[in-house]
């Protein structure tokens, strides 16, 4: 059993792997020859069957009837001898298994005659259909004079049907061998032969150019194999043309693997082998250097403004710029888009660095001519010191990034040294960014409400829900620490939808309390503001909720509505069709434009808590907020003002004609049961 097994698993492998194409021809001939002939044996067989049996069963009966005629003389004379002679010829029949004569005009004995060696139960064979039996009356002048029964072997005739099948099959295997031995020579010839010659042309495609002596394929045949075979000899031609051409740019393609393309500086994989080098030759020596790891400030602004090919052509001018301004011995490298590396060699201290970097940002801000227009672009730069910050390539240029980010943080356009706090502080934040995709899923993000009030009643009009962190580890978060890194690693989106659920999900219960809030305003950063999914999640949130739209209100900032003015107006257009309110949060402090107030009529303006600060001290911020009153008032817009901290502000708010009033001097954002605890004080002391 195990070797047929595994018999089986070996045929199923050669059967996955491909059957040679002889064994296959073999195969096809014989299943060609040798089906038709056995189908042909087959039908030939189950005719001969047929007809044999029909010629038996006349046998049989002519048999009976023989045997009832010869019998009737001597029963009709009562002669025991005759009887058993005539039963003994019958049994001389080979078809004839026994005999049985029974007497129904006398009381004599049965006569029954068996085969000679036959000993079975001639009723029990009868029943499991080994024997076949037979009964006739024996009649004399039409009187019955008794019966005889014949049994007969059912298997009389099989052994010349055997035979005839056995001819058949050596027939079958003659014809067979006769094809394979007129076909395969044929085949070999003008198959077999060919494709192997195929096979060696398409190997000799392969080894072209590795100096072997080329084979000359020479195809006179007309045929398909014919026609494929000059085919290959011309691919052959074409190849050698094309392993030509490529060698001979081998060596240019080796050369601009390892140089930036644009810039035709080296690139990231020739600075690696150029640091790696000078690191073996700084510990040799125990000497330093040093790794600037640039960035240009504003130049996706130049990109979108003049196009691609003006900050292509830029970069090409900052690296002419950056290879003039860095000595002889140093690199400069494109690491990618708007980065680049300079490896400074030889430094004996952290000052020279400073020195380097204080000249290259001074050469990056020139201004560079770029056609028609003018481009001018800054450079923030980290600075990592080797082997002070790191002993190796990878941390080295990751230290020096991180000390570009805290140049970028501090106002751009400037250098800044790594230093362990700096990377501190970037472990804080990749923390808090891993952390920050199980904060709503596990329950951490909560809404703080702060309340907004009628200038003029102190009656309470409003909330706004302001989302809060509470850290497993680190306690309560505000949206300062962690709504920068919710945005840059693409979770700010899933924030908002939480945001707006719960907003709205907390409205409809302290309205099921009977608790009169007004309108729940909910913040949306302008990545939120782009996404499709804004109008889904405010729809979900009102339909789940069951408030109305008119309840609900978006703040968003002026630089949202000025970045993409169309695309905000549309969105604003199907949110105005909800019935949502819009608000202007932190009014004045971005790129403030009369035209936007008239395209997408938002709802109301929010006055930046910088200038409500001031109005107690700077005659400036009191007339920019009456501007800005006056402006709503004559557009027909509510405004509120946020950061209200003193008497003397909301006095002042009040007396300007501001609507609404927000800020710690009303409360403090808080949690839902601190939020109820001032509203029942506020309505006791009411």
């Amino acid at each position: 059993m195990n070797s047929l097994r595994h018999y089986w698993q070996h045929l199923r492998l050669r059967w996955a792997r491909g059957i040679p194409l002889r064994d296959t021809v073999v195969l096809v001939i014989v299943i060609g020859v040798t089906t038709p002939a056995l189908l042909l044996l087959t039908v030939e067989q189950q005719l001969a069957q047929k007809s044999q049996q029909a010629l038996i069963a006349q046998s049989e009966l002519s048999l009976m009837s023989i045997g009832s005629v010869s019998i009737a003389e001597p029963m009709w004379v009562v002669d025991r001898n005759a009887l058993d002679a005539a039963a003994g010829r019958l049994l001389e029949n080979p078809q004839v298994i026994a005999v049985r004569i029974e007497e129904h005009l006398a009381a004599a004995p049965v006569v029954e005659r068996l085969r000679s060696g036959y000993t079975l139960s001639l009723d029990a064979e009868t029943r499991a259909e080994r024997l076949r039996q037979r009964s006739q009356p024996v009649l004399r002048g039409g009187e019955a004079l008794g019966t005889v029964t014949l049994w007969f072997d059912p298997n009389f005739g099989q052994g010349l049907l055997r035979e005839r099948r056995s001819q058949m099959l050596w027939l079958v295997a003659v014809q067979v061998f006769a094809s394979l031995m007129f076909l395969m020579p044929l085949l070999v010839s003008r198959v077999l032969k060919p494709v192997e010659r195929l096979k060696a042309q398409a190997s000799a495609l392969l080894d072209q150019g590795e100096g072997a002596p080329a084979e000359v394929f020479d195809w006179k045949r007309q045929d398909e194999l014919g026609l494929l075979g000059r085919h290959l000899s011309q691919v052959k031609g074409q190849l050698g043309q094309l392993f030509g051409q490529l060698e001979n740019k081998n060596a240019q393609l080796q050369q601009m693997a390892l140089y930036d393309q644009l810039t035709g500086l080296p690139n990231r994989s020739l600075f690696v082998d150029l640091v790696q080098r000078e690191m073996l030759q700084a510990r040799r020596s125990s000497q330093r250097f040093g790794i600037f790891f640039i960035d240009l400030d504003r130049f996706k602004a130049v990109n979108d403004s003049l196009g691609h090919a003006a900050g292509d052509a830029l970069l090409v001018e900052v690296s002419r710029k950056l290879r003039e301004t860095v000595r002889e011995v140093d690199v400069v490298c494109r690491q990618s888009g708007d980065e680049f590396l300079i490896l400074a060699r030889d430094v004996a201290q952290w000052e020279v660095l400073g020195d380097m970097a204080q000249r290259v940002l001074q050469v990056v801000e020139e201004p560079v001519r770029l056609g028609t227009a003018t481009a001018r672009v800054s450079a923030s730069i980290g600075i990592s010191l080797f082997p002070d910050d790191a002993d190796d390539f990878e941390t080295l240029v990751k230290h020096a990034d991180v000390a570009m980010y805290q140049a970028k943080s501090l106002g751009r356009a400037r250098y800044s040294f790594f230093h362990s706090e700096l990377n501190a502080r970037l472990q804080a934040n990749l923390e808090l960014e891993q952390r920050l995709g199980q904060a709503i899923e596990c329950g951490e993000l909560v809404l703080h409400y702060q309340p907004q009030v009628d200038a003029k009643t102190g009656r309470l009009v409003g909330v706004e829900a302001l989302v809060r962190w509470q850290h497993p580890q680190r306690g309560l978060l505000y949206p300062g620490t962690f709504i920068g890194i919710a945005e840059e690693c693409g979770k700010i989106a899933d924030m908002g939808v939480w945001t707006l659920s719960e907003a709205c999900a907390q409205l409809a219960r302290w309205k099921a309390k009977g608790l009169a809030i007004g309108v729940m305003a909910v913040n949306v950063s302008a990545q939120e503001f782009r996404d499709h999914r804004l109008l889904d999640s405010l729809q979900n949130a009102l339909s789940r909720s069951g408030i109305s739209p008119a309840e609900l209100e978006i703040e968003i900032t002026e630089s949202v509505l000025m970045s993409e003015t169309e695309t905000s107006q549309r969105i604003i257009e199907r949110m105005r069709e909800l019935g949502v309110g819009i608000g202007i949060d932190d009014f004045g402090t971005g790129y403030s434009s009369l035209s936007y107030l008239k395209r997408l009529r938002p709802n109301q303006l929010k006055i930046d808590r910088s200038f409500v600060s001031d109005t107690a001290t700077d005659n400036d911020s009191r007339a920019i907020v009456n501007g800005i009153v006056g402006l709503a008032n004559a557009l027909s817009l509510t405004v509120v003002a946020e950061g209200v901290e003193t008497l003397e502000q909301e006095q002042f708010l009040r007396d300007t004609g501001c609507h609404t009033l927000q800020g710690y001097f009303i409360g403090r954002p808080m949690p839902v049961e601190q939020f109820e605890a001032w509203m029942s004080k506020r309505q006791r002391a009411a």
